[in-house]
């Protein structure tokens, strides 16, 4: 891990791979979820008998955490852009490297404690960004992590929501959705696509 002081933030870089990751898992029952909207279809190993809707997963990945929480993944599929990375992770691509994107439109700046992951599945490499809450009650500050995969003329982008509590990290879930989102693949001819905007 490297270290580096860029406008007043410590900024983390940070890879695991996935020997590393898949031996924290529990060993249970591993399902297969299939999703497949606005132009992304892919598929994931669940070891956690979570639940889906069209482009969203949801478990209690670690059900003997000291504050119990569900960790729910919102995925979404764009045009694989320089704007699609800053909005969805605070990441930017450049030149095959992955690394975090200080820029000045990103809506959600970088915390204090930022750190980029780098992402390895099969066929495809991506990368994603924890972000850590900074207002509200001390005890019920998390941790959030946004990603993005592209493939093809698309980006696989997603926030999974609340990896962890700021007090008690020791219990993050963040080595887990790694492990799930790096056993990701896409599938090139979908049944039936569907769209993943609300029906109105």
């Amino acid at each position: 891990m490297t270290s580096n002081l860029i406008m007043g933030l410590t900024i983390s870089l940070m890879t695991m791979t996935s020997m590393e990751v898949s031996s924290q898992l529990p060993a249970t029952h591993r399902a297969e979820h299939e999703f497949s909207f606005d132009g992304c279809n892919f598929k994931f190993i669940d070891s956690y008998n979570g639940r889906k809707t069209v482009a969203s997963y949801f478990a209690i990945i670690n059900p003997k955490a000291h504050q119990l929480f569900e960790t729910q993944i919102q995925f979404s599929c764009n045009s694989a852009t320089p704007k699609t990375y800053l909005d969805s992770a605070s990441i930017k691509l450049v030149n095959g490297v992955w690394s975090l994107d200080l820029s000045e439109e990103d809506p959600r700046p970088p915390s204090p404690h930022t750190t980029l992951y780098l992402l390895h599945g099969k066929g495809w490499q991506g990368a994603g960004s924890t972000q850590d809450d900074t207002d509200g009650d001390e005890d019920r500050r998390t941790q959030t992590f946004g990603f993005c995969i592209p493939h093809n003329a698309y980006a696989l982008c997603g926030m999974a929501q609340h990896v962890g509590y700021l007090n008690h990290l020791d219990e993050s879930v963040l080595p887990q959705v790694i492990n799930l989102l790096e056993s990701i693949e896409f599938i090139d001819s979908p049944a039936a696509p569907v769209s993943s905007a609300p029906a109105r």
